[in-house]
């Protein structure tokens, strides 16, 4: 992973839906046996519109932050939680590393 796909990642969270979409799947993202939760099921426990549903879903699933996967007519979502751990670890190593070159300057 590298500064790019980094940024993609907290792009694709950096906006109150898409980070309410991130928190309600997370329960149904974990474990190998994480079944995600139809774009329906999504929309009616955040009461968001469909159009605008559907325009947070693409984007989050295009930076690869969420798995998507059909099942009959419906699709289901789910975090991509590796990806978002290996972002989240990029920025601690980065912050971290910054930290230590900056105390070992002063």
């Amino acid at each position: 992973m590298d500064a790019g796909d980094v940024c993609d990642i907290f792009s694709a969270i950096g906006q109150p839906n898409r980070l309410a979409i991130l928190r309600c799947l997370a329960p149904f993202s974990q474990g190998d046996g994480a079944q995600g939760l139809p774009a329906g099921e999504i929309g009616r426990r955040l009461n968001m519109a469909p159009a605008t549903l559907s325009f947070h879903l693409k984007d989050m699933t295009y930076k690869g932050l969420l798995s998507q996967r059909r099942e009959g007519r419906r699709l289901f979502y789910a975090v991509n939680m590796p990806r978002l751990v290996e972002a989240l670890d990029y920025i601690v190593g980065e912050v971290c590393e910054a930290a230590s070159e900056a105390a070992a300057r002063a």
